[in-house]
């Protein structure tokens, strides 16, 4: 939660050169919690000052032949809000009347004693708990004015219709509420479920993680210096909010009845959305379109995770998100719901289950469908939404996920398959703007771009990587992935084709493996202009996708390989339009 301040300690300096003062001014001070810090000539004192800033300081003005109403001045000047007592022997109280008409808070003689120490200390803490006090009502009349101000805001929340609209407006409500620049709102992925989704981000806060449990959320929130925010009705969770920057971590209580009535109208919202859902529950379907409702989704996905276990069997899971692409000159009359829902579904079997999560979002379960068949479904998802050709008004992001290979619970592969999707955002495919190349541009453009990319360090992990080996390596490295992969499962391997030595007749020399859940398709590009030379290798596999693409020079492969998902789908549609029929 966001904390009380707690009181504040003195932070003192001196600047004196005599035993007897620092020997009385530590005894003094043990043990009252201020902190004493002791300089013995002018110049380790004025370091001091400037390092600690002060809100004391002790200056002895008879230092250094009268040096010390010089230092006493600099002082002032390194730390304008720190108190300076100037300590003067009795034979020398016109150094003493000088430093106050320096700015000097006052004048100790020496010999000091500890009761006049700890006057002096008192009449501080009085100024600096009035300074604190009106600090802190400065802060409470904004935190008024602000909630004031927000009483519509707040009651907005009561009008969202979705868990994911309403966690948008908590977001922006609670930043406002908590004076705060950032905001991550964590709600259940299920009813009753451990695992939470992140529902919205408000500010810099993208790399909270997507789905996670509530530990790993408290985690994170602690290492970006985040308070957290529960929202509970009764005994209900509801969810977190995470908060940070801006006022949060100095506001007190000022802050804390806004926050408090924000989470608790946020609470009640999600638990009258949590209902409104409920009642639609024993019609499996969602009322605003042909899929299936997410607590439906959870149910059958439980049942498929049981029967893979029991006989062995493989099944998968994708994640699909829909947000509007920039420039698509649509309106917000154009529903992501509908039109996701659709399209998905003219992509996928009978026996698949989609289902919504919320309007730009949906899971999909692939009964009995490996790596390969997930991927392929992946490219069939892509190219129904317009993804692929660009005729869509929205930008399309799907992730797959294979039980066992990537999690053995729903939580593990939904959270795989929601980061896949996440990073397929920023493929090359879309930085590089790769799309609308044919194959003999395409890798040119990869070859040309991805040695810089990494000579800057700029590539990520599946941004295409630049390789040059000797044909017979390259051919050895392609034979050692493909037999990885196939270890795996199910693989599907596709490749060009020519004459001479090339990746592909290295895939076909070693046919042992074929028919043994691998398959493996050539498509001879020697004829088609720009593509003499060019080798382009393909792996599908249980567990991730693969490949390589370059241009052979005499004994020499350059190439680029990747593990990029978009960049597979890219060189495939390629290869199709090559053949002219489709790779599944």
């Amino acid at each position: 939660m966001i904390g009380q301040r707690s009181a504040p300690e003195l932070n003192i300096v001196a600047i004196v050169p005599d035993a007897a003062t620092i020997e009385l001014m530590s005894a003094t001070l043990k043990g009252s919690g201020d902190r004493l810090s002791v300089a013995t000539d002018l110049a380790e004192g004025l370091s001091r000052v400037s390092a600690q800033v002060p809100d004391v300081a002790f200056v002895d003005v008879t230092f250094g032949d009268s040096a010390g109403l010089a230092v006493l001045h600099h002082v002032r000047a390194l730390a304008p809000n720190v108190s300076v007592f100037a300590l003067t022997g009795a034979d020398r109280l016109d150094l003493g009347v000088q430093a106050v008409a320096l700015g000097g808070a006052g004048v100790l003689v020496k010999p000091i004693s500890g009761d006049e120490l700890m006057n002096a200390l008192s009449d501080v803490r009085t100024r600096l708990g009035e300074r604190l006090e009106r600090a802190e009502l400065l802060r409470a009349a904004r935190s008024a004015a602000r909630g004031a101000s927000m009483s519509g805001d707040i009651a907005e929340i009561a009008s969202a219709k979705t868990r994911r609209e309403a966690a948008q407006r908590i977001a922006s409500v609670m930043a406002a509420a908590a004076g705060a620049e950032r905001a991550v709102v964590y709600l259940p992925a299920a009813e009753g479920a451990r695992q939470l989704l992140r529902a919205a981000v408000l500010g810099d806060a993208g790399s909270a993680p997507t789905f996670c449990e509530e530990m790993e959320a408290l985690t994170f929130a602690k290492e970006h210096q985040l308070s957290v925010v529960r929202m509970a009705l009764l005994r209900e969770f509801s969810g977190l909010v995470l908060v940070g920057g801006g006022e949060v971590s100095g506001s007190g209580d000022t802050q804390q009845p806004l926050v408090d009535l924000v989470a608790t109208q946020a609470a009640t919202v999600l638990s009258l959305i949590g209902a409104r859902e409920q009642s639609h529950r024993g019609a499996m379907k969602d009322p605003s379109s042909s899929a299936y409702t997410f607590a439906y989704f959870v149910d059958v996905a439980g049942r498929e995770i049981a029967m893979a276990r029991r006989h062995g069997r493989r099944f998968s899971l994708a994640t699909v998100g829909l947000e509007m692409a920039p420039g698509s000159g649509v309106g917000d009359e154009t529903e992501p719901t509908v039109f996701g829902a659709e399209r998905v579904l003219g992509a996928v079997r009978d026996t698949d289950v989609l289902a919504r999560v919320d309007a730009n979002e949906f899971y999909l379960l692939l009964p009995e469908t490996g790596g390969p068949g997930a991927h392929a479904c992946r490219r069939r998802i892509l190219a129904q939404l317009g993804a692929v050709s660009g005729s869509s008004p929205f930008s399309a992001a799907v992730g797959v996920a294979t039980f066992p290979h990537d999690g053995s619970d729903l939580s593990q592969l939904l959270r795989v398959a929601k980061f896949r999707a996440d990073a397929s955002r920023s493929s090359v495919v879309n930085t590089l703007s790769l799309g609308g190349l044919p194959l003999g541009a395409l890798i040119d453009r990869l070859l040309g771009l991805v040695p810089d990319a990494q000579a800057r360090k700029l590539a990520p992990l599946e941004t295409p990587h630049y390789i040059e080996l000797p044909v017979t390596d390259a051919m050895g490295l392609v034979s050692g992935a493909v037999a990885e992969a196939t270890r795996g499962g199910q693989t599907r391997v596709l490749s060009t084709l020519r004459a001479g030595l090339t990746l592909g007749s290295a895939v076909r020399a070693d046919t042992a493996r074929v028919g043994e859940g691998l398959k493996v398709e050539t498509v001879d590009v020697s004829r088609v202009p720009g593509c003499e030379r060019v080798d382009v290798l393909i792996v599908i596999a249980e567990h991730a996708t693969y490949a390589l693409a370059g241009r052979t020079e005499g004994s020499l492969v350059r190439a680029v390989h990747s593990a990029d998902p978009l960049l597979t789908d890219l060189l495939v549609a390629r290869l199709s339009e090559i053949a002219g029929r489709p790779f599944e």
